[in-house]
Parts: C-alpha cells; sequence; structure tokens
C-alpha cells in the first residue's frame, strides 16, 4: 500500500513522469544515466513543484481555507505555481516576493498575476520570507479571511508527501525498467529542502538502499542538513515512522555556483545539456545539477538517475539573458 493514499491529494500533474536512458550521454559517461522528467509535469510550468501542492492544497481545502500565502524571491519557481494551483481548486492567493519591485517581471511572477494573486513586494531579505507570509496570514486572519500559510518552497511535512510519493514512483519505474533500485544514485538539486526531505521519507517507508545525493543551490550545507534532517522526520511522522536513516545522503554545496547570467563554464554545461541529453537547463538549479551528474557517471557503476525539476521560465530567459553572443547569422546573397 502507499501510505500516501490516505492523505487527501488534489491531483494537478500527470504522474508517473517519464523516466528514460539519456543515450546520447553514454558516448563519454561510464555509469547508466536514467532522466527523470519532472520538467513535464504537465501542470502549466510547475515542474516539480506540483507534486507537493497537490497535498497542499488539497489540506488547504480539508482545513477549509480560503487564501493561500506564499512567499520566495521573485524569480522563485514555487510562486508561480503555487498561484496556479491555489486558482485551479478555487483558492484566492497572496505572495509575499522578497526585494523591491523591479521593472521587469520574471515570468513566473508574471504567471502569478495572471492568475489573480495579489502581490506584495517585502522590501526585505529572501532569509525572512516565512515571517513576513506568517505575519501576512495573522493579518488576513484578523481580518476575517481563513489563511494557509505555505512557508517558502512547501517545505512542511504535509508538502513533503509529494516527494514521498515520488520515491515510490521511481522504486517501481526501477522495477519495471530491471533496474536494481539498490543500484542506483539519485542526483536531486536542493533549494528549500522540501523535495529531497520528503523523498528520503519516501525511501525509508520502502526501505530502499539507493544514494541520494543533494546538490544544495540555496543554503550552505550544513544548514541544509538540518533543514532536511528535521523535515524529513516530520514527514515520516505522517508515514507513522521515525526518524529515516542519512546513511546514504550526501549533500553537495552549489551555493551561488552560477547566477542567471552564466559564466563560461555553466553555459557549456547548459549547452551540452540541450545539444547531446536534449533538455533544457535552468541556471539555478538545472545546471549545478548537471556538473556534478557529469562528475558522478565518470568514476560510478551505479545507475544514475538525475532528476529534471524543471525551470523552463528561468532557463529560457536565460538563453534571452546570453543573446546572441558568438552566434553565426548567414547573410542572403
Amino acid at each position: 500500500m502507499n501510505p500516501t493514499d490516505r492523505f487527501p491529494r488534489t491531483h494537478l500533474g500527470q504522474f508517473p513522469t517519464a523516466l528514460h536512458l539519456a543515450a546520447p550521454w553514454q558516448i563519454h559517461a561510464a555509469a547508466t544515466v536514467l532522466l527523470k522528467r519532472d520538467d513535464l509535469t504537465g501542470f502549466g510550468l510547475a515542474g516539480n513543484k506540483v507534486r507537493p501542492l497537490e497535498y497542499l492544497m488539497a489540506d488547504a481545502l480539508k482545513c477549509d481555507s480560503n487564501v493561500v500565502v506564499t512567499g520566495g524571491a521573485a524569480g522563485s519557481n514555487f510562486i508561480g505555481a503555487c498561484a496556479h494551483a491555489a486558482a485551479a481548486v478555487g483558492l484566492d492567493c497572496e505572495i509575499e516576493v522578497a526585494g523591491d519591485p523591479m521593472e521587469a517581471w520574471p515570468v513566473l511572477l508574471l504567471m502569478a498575476q495572471a492568475t489573480g494573486a495579489v502581490i506584495h513586494f517585502t522590501g526585505q531579505d529572501r532569509s525572512l520570507i516565512n515571517e513576513q507570509v506568517e505575519r501576512r496570514a495573522a493579518e488576513l486572519a484578523a481580518e476575517g479571511r481563513r489563511p494557509y500559510p505555505v512557508p517558502r518552497g512547501g517545505a512542511t511535512a504535509v508538502g513533503g508527501l509529494g516527494f514521498a510519493t515520488a520515491a515510490i514512483e521511481l522504486y517501481e519505474q526501477c522495477n519495471v525498467r530491471g533496474t536494481d533500485p539498490n543500484q542506483v544514485t539519485v542526483v536531486l538539486p536542493v533549494g528549500s529542502g522540501a523535495s529531497i526531505a520528503g523523498f528520503l521519507a519516501g525511501s525509508d517507508f520502502l526501505g530502499a538502499m539507493w544514494k541520494v545525493v543533494g546538490v544544495s543551490v540555496s543554503r550552505n550545507v550544513d544548514e541544509m542538513r538540518g533543514v532536511i534532517t528535521d523535515l524529513s522526520t516530520q514527514t515520516s511522522e505522517l508515514l507513522g515512522r521515525g526518524a529515516p536513516s542519512m546513511t546514504n545522503f550526501t549533500i553537495i554545496d552549489a551555493v551561488g555556483s552560477h547566477d542567471q547570467e552564466l559564466d563560461a563554464n555553466g553555459a557549456f554545461a547548459r549547452d551540452e545539456a540541450f545539444r547531446r541529453v536534449g533538455v533544457l537547463l535552468d541556471p539555478t538549479y538545472g545546471v549545478p545539477a548537471y556538473e556534478i551528474i557529469s562528475q558522478i557517471t565518470g568514476d560510478s557503476n551505479d545507475t544514475v538517475v538525475w532528476w529534471l525539476t524543471g525551470g523552463l521560465p528561468a532557463a529560457i530567459e536565460s538563453l534571452t539573458v546570453m543573446g546572441n553572443r558568438e552566434s553565426v547569422v548567414a547573410k542572403n546573397v
């Protein structure tokens, strides 16, 4: 039995997402590389964010809430996805955005606005977003609304259920392929920690002995490990279990490895992934994960599962930032 089946869930995405061979990579890689295509979850441009949101929106409805309050940086994948999910289930949404208003809004913030979400720029650092979300939720409650506050990235035990389900999904797919789950290394980018914490909780429930590598792009590894440990324990407790083992979990620091305007190494990695593997990577999550994958596949005999989390708007914006540098334009003669 899937233990997450007893929790309310609003089905928004198309699951299971595909798991397929990254065939062109095999020319250089010693290991088999499988792509887990959460960039193609089928709900707007939400990518993997739709997994926690299916449980969070269902929980908000169960709590009889009528407005979701969340927040993040202006380019956050989660805030756009959350606003879209709230609208899809008939809930209002308010978003606390770190920093000050800018002239050109990122695509996902524009998408949030298009759903009817109310957007507040806090003027404060991103690290204070969760406090701002709670403050706004308290204000709405004082006005007679029924708010459902969601921290950055949906990092709650309920949100973790989305990737606990994902772990079970991957385990079943590996068995169907004839791939031993215990000979697998899963590489997953880490922002808020919600995805990998849920994945660890689901892996513990299964008894899966695969290796899990988190590529931390938002916070230093010591802080992130603590967040993941706490959140995975809370998610496991929802599943009726104790704290999951961290024995096979490794977290790698990739904080600040790339900005929106990629350096030469980042641009090369992005272009290689697109040309050779057929995927479009965003600078914050996708490119650092690709670089770690490139290292792992050189000296591992495990099957490597590269979890593509999405980030397509940022990936396209990255191409726009790069413009037509060094391009060759043919003239008609």
